[in-house]
């Protein structure tokens, strides 16, 4: 979904403007407006903007102002500014910089439009798949980033020997400070355009990183590196000046949250549309010192994997997550075969029962039995109960499971369903094949029970957003605040409701916003433009207008004709 901002001081302009780009249908599109520049810094601080269109001369704060600070908080944002003819030199300043265009306000209506639209159209073709997997081949042969990769994963799995200080850092050409505390982002692809190699899907990682590092490389001191998982571990510090090397303050690393947020949505917007990949991403609300980087990247990975509703691209904050949570030699059996001993060998090697808890975790159903699939053919095969590399196999899934089953307490659950007793214990098994069903069973089960939390927290957010939707119809409904008071991402957010509802959130609003209008013209004593305030119109012109163009009527056209069924 993308952003427009609408500012200019003339509130009969940007009220007019806000309802026409409200009703166009080509884009998907989030409109807000500001009848100042203090009022769109506000909206800038508050979420990412992707195109602002502005009037260039205002008192206070200019749009040449204006545009610093846009340029200071989203520097990707485009700027469409409105002038007047005698306005050329404000025009001519602005047109120097890249990103920037301007319409005449004696233009009409479609001309703007238009350009609206083609200014989106560039954001859409700024990012081209084939320079990103360029860019992607070049870098894999770098050898500096094996380096880099190798020691950041000691250090993000909590070896002790990958010590952190500013020399082992200039010597790895780390852009970052070992003497400053680093924020944490842990990003990965939630599926793959279908029949690509494996070469292929490396490739489309590559540029997925690609696709991060130029939205980070303007704002951020970063390093990305890509686990053992194929996940992305963004480490990223606020930039500063190389004359002043200052301490890092809080209010830096809150401006450094900000910028994430909305800069991390336009990754996934670029990655959606560009290489057709969804990407999630996990966000660390605090910073955290270097010693603790280890255990804040294990607690991402668990909430990289945490959902609401079964939609993909999820944007989510530990913030958030708190809010929803408190090999040694095998013995080979005789009857069994060298083929058999090294393909559960190779099965091992793989590691897939990692591969299991994470597509259980992000609730990949047939990836997931694909793969077991794949390990209880296996087993079922085996026919020897002491057979070492089968007892391995077997608890290189059934481990994931009980850590799963723990991490989400789903103990008690679970006995309304099956007995959880068996799963660590194989000798309670007949054979390996009856031991493998269980596993089936107990999977399937899981994955019930899964899709029944998902949509209860679905449903849960739904309800309450409805709720304080018809209890503050004249408060700020927008997608940005309704995002804030659920703790997730606004296209999040948005996709989500749609999914749960059918409807589209912001249908929601005019509905309820109507349904109440209409009960309070029947109050003959209630003013329209009281009337107008209460549902959440900034004019009873507004008001009027929308209302018209629901029913057919104008409000005091409603109100009469009721009023006069009423008297009858």
């Amino acid at each position: 979904m993308y952003r427009l901002l609408i500012v200019d001081d003339e509130e009969i302009i940007v009220n007019g403007l806000y309802e026409i780009f409200r009703g166009v249908k080509e884009l998907e599109l989030d409109v807000y407006k500001a009848y100042s520049g203090e009022e769109a810094i506000e909206w800038l601080n508050r979420t990412r903007i992707d195109v602002v269109l502005t009037d260039i001369c205002m008192p206070e704060l200019d749009g040449l102002q204006l545009l610093e600070e846009i340029r200071s908080c989203w520097p990707q944002c485009r700027v469409i500014f409105l002038s007047g003819h005698s306005e050329f030199e404000y025009v001519y300043q602005a047109i120097q910089h890249p990103g920037i265009s301007y319409i005449l306000k004696t233009e009409d209506h479609e001309k703007v439009i238009q350009t609206v639209l083609n200014t989106f159209e560039e954001i859409k073709k700024e990012i081209r798949t084939e320079d990103l997997i360029h860019q992607a081949k070049n870098q894999m042969n770098m050898a500096l980033e094996l380096f880099q990769k190798d020691y950041f994963l000691h250090l993000l799995h909590g070896d002790s020997t990958a010590g952190v200080d500013e020399a082992q850092f200039d010597q790895l050409s780390v852009p970052l400070r070992a003497g400053h505390p680093v924020m944490l982002v842990l990003g990965g692809a939630d599926a793959f355009p279908e029949g690509l190699s494996y070469s292929e899907k490396i490739q489309q990682l590559f540029s997925v990183r690609q696709v991060i590092a130029r939205y980070m490389a303007t704002h951020v001191n970063n390093l990305i590196v890509m686990d053992e998982n194929y996940r992305f571990v963004l480490l990223l510090q606020p930039k500063e000046s190389a004359e002043s090397r200052r301490d890092l303050a809080a209010q830096d690393f809150r401006r450094l949250l900000a910028f994430l947020r909305g800069t991390l949505e336009a990754v996934q917007l670029a990655c959606r549309n560009t290489l057709h990949i969804p990407v999630s991403f996990a966000l660390s609300e605090q910073e955290c010192d270097w010693k603790a980087v280890s255990g804040k990247y294990s607690a991402l990975n668990q909430l990289l994997s945490y959902r609401i509703g079964s939609e993909t691209e999820a944007l989510l904050s530990d913030g958030e997550f708190h809010n929803h949570i408190r090999n040694e030699e095998s013995f080979i059996d005789d009857r069994e075969t060298t083929d058999q001993a090294e393909a559960m060998r190779d099965l091992l090697q793989k590691n897939d029962g990692l591969r299991l808890e994470r597509l259980l975790e992000s609730g990949q159903r047939d990836a997931y039995f694909e793969t077991l699939q794949t390990v209880s053919g296996l087993l079922r095969a085996v026919t020897s109960r002491n057979n070492s590399l089968a007892v391995e196999l077997y608890y290189s899934v059934s481990l994931p499971l009980l850590s799963y089953i723990n991490r989400w307490r789903l103990t008690e659950k679970l006995a309304f369903f099956t007995g959880q007793g068996k799963l660590m214990r194989t000798e309670l098994f007949a054979s390996w094949r009856e031991a493998t069903d269980y596993l089936w069973e107990l999977s399937h089960i899981l994955f019930e029970l899964q899709a029944k939390e998902q949509k209860k927290r679905a449903d849960n957010t739904v309800v309450y957003l409805q709720s304080h939707i018809e209890s503050n119809l004249g408060e700020d409904l927008s997608l940005v605040r309704l995002a804030e008071l659920v703790y997730l991402n606004p296209s999040y957010l948005s996709r989500m409701y749609k999914q749960e509802t059918g409807a589209n959130l912001s249908d929601f609003i005019e509905e309820m916003r109507m349904k109440k209008a209409r009960e309070l013209l029947l109050d003959d004593q209630t003013k329209i433009n009281e009337i107008a305030r209460l549902v959440g119109y900034e004019s009873a012109a507004s008001f009027t207008s929308f209302f018209k163009k629901s029913l057919n009527l104008s409000p005091q056209e409603y109100r009469s004709l009721h009023l006069s069924r009423k008297q009858v």
